[in-house]
């Protein structure tokens, strides 16, 4: 085996190594060898970063959201071909279960994350069982990164039941956000995205996918509201928002456990939905506005190179938002 190209690790809390990434190991039968070509970080990687994340394990390569060109492919692989442009489903799963057989890796209970406790996708190159992978063909490489966080918010907008008509608030306008207006716009209703930040502001109405604003909802204004916080505070605000017989859809992961009380959410009959990850067919269909769209999907910011990624890691964990979803070019 031998140690070419760059990798990025992390080797502890608050501390990220660019180092030599492995390479000369023998492909197995049903694995493909993926040419990373695009990475996204998230909150995720930042939390790792931290040492916030229980599961991270140290010298893991960080990277969840990413995809490359196929460069190799095992004897075993079928369907897929040397040149070919793939997303990945960075949840590793037992493929025997009956969330597995549904498509619904990420709730298989022997899931692990590519990024925290396997080697992610930040690195020039990276093995991965034909299972995991989302063709996207004729997509801009750069752009494959966005498959996976366009994935969660289009799962949102499935476990919310979002139809045509629907008046839709969605809290955060970041890139779960954005992809969640993206898919309720597809499918007709109106989106009014609430954002504190100016720039993302500006962003979200030149995309003119939906209309920001600076302060909350009038009440009972919306029949959907997708919170991408889920603070207690957010929380509040879009069960403020949301018409009595309406839902509310949870998408963040805070960890605030001060939530509302249940009696309004009784009175009113107002529904409560939570939404993690994402199905394979969310994946499908978010290969589908990448392939059509690239790096426009969603407002985004690009990074070129590897070395570039500590310090951008730093920035983001201090507090630096940016118009869009950082996307990392290897």
């Amino acid at each position: 085996m031998t140690l070419t190209a760059a990798a990025i690790r992390w080797s502890g809390p608050e501390r990220i190594d660019v180092g030599p990434a492995m390479e000369g190991r023998p492909l197995q039968p049903t694995a493909v060898r993926l040419a990373v070509t695009s990475a996204g970080l998230c909150g995720t990687d930042l939390s790792v970063w931290r040492g916030a994340h229980a599961l991270a394990t140290p010298g893991v390569v960080l990277g969840h959201e990413f995809g490359g060109r196929v460069i190799a492919v095992g004897t075993a692989v079928s369907g897929v071909a040397i040149g070919d442009l793939v997303a990945v489903d960075p949840n590793l799963s037992c493929d025997r279960c009956a969330h597995c057989s549904a498509g619904s890796r990420a709730r298989c209970a022997e899931r692990r994350l590519l990024g925290v406790e396997a080697d992610g996708g930040l690195q020039a190159a990276i093995d991965l069982d034909q299972a995991q992978l989302i063709p996207v063909p004729g997509a801009d490489p750069r752009a494959l990164g966005l498959v996976e966080p366009l994935a969660v918010g289009i799962h949102a907008v499935v476990r919310a039941a979002i139809a045509g008509g629907d008046r839709v608030g969605i809290l955060g306008g970041g890139p779960i956000g954005m992809a969640a207006a993206v898919e309720a716009h597809r499918r007709g209703a109106t989106c009014i995205v609430l954002e504190a930040d100016a720039a993302r502001r500006t962003a979200i109405d030149e995309g003119g996918l939906a209309r920001s604003i600076a302060d909350p909802w009038p009440s009972r204004s919306l029949d959907v509201v997708i919170d991408t916080v889920a603070r207690a505070s957010t929380v509040a605000l879009a069960l403020d928002a949301v018409r009595d017989g309406g839902t509310v859809c949870l998408v963040g992961l805070s960890h605030d456990d001060r939530l509302p009380g249940p009696e309004q959410i009784v009175r009113r009959e107002v529904t409560i939905t939570g939404s993690f990850c994402y199905q394979t067919a969310d994946l499908r269909r978010a290969a589908e506005i990448v392939g059509e769209h690239g790096l426009d999907a969603v407002p985004t910011v690009t990074i070129d190179g590897l070395a570039a990624v500590p310090e951008l890691i730093e920035e983001l964990a201090a507090g630096a938002i940016g118009r869009g979803k950082s996307i990392v070019i290897p």
